[in-house]
């Protein structure tokens, strides 16, 4: 019986431990001439895009450091803007996004 458990443990784990690909980082196209302008400008230093996730969706957020609000600009994956409290409670999203990357940064190529 202890072999037998073993045996299965043994497969779990090389299961559990396949190789797998990560995720592209990609930038999508709609957001594309927004950071554009950024980099245009002379205030780009300290700007950046995190993707995140929450309700299986991802939410794009675009920071820059000198702006005077933190969540100006937060956008659902398919570009349009999240209008808080009427399609995304802050409150929530806030406490359940997770799995933070960091897509772009002032002076990053956009391909």
């Amino acid at each position: 019986m202890r072999k037998l458990f073993y045996i299965a443990l043994f497969v779990v784990a090389l299961l559990a431990c396949e190789d797998r690909e990560p995720e592209p980082i990609i930038v999508p196209n709609w957001i594309k001439p927004r950071l554009v302008e950024l980099e245009n400008s002379d205030s780009c230093y300290g700007c950046r895009v995190q993707r995140w996730t929450y309700n299986e969706e991802y939410f794009y957020h675009l920071y820059c450091d000198y702006w005077s609000c933190s969540n100006c600009e937060v956008y659902h994956y398919d570009g349009t803007l999240v209008e808080w409290g009427v399609t995304v409670d802050p409150a929530d999203f806030d406490a359940n996004k997770h799995r933070p990357i960091l897509i772009w940064q002032c002076g990053d190529e956009l391909d």
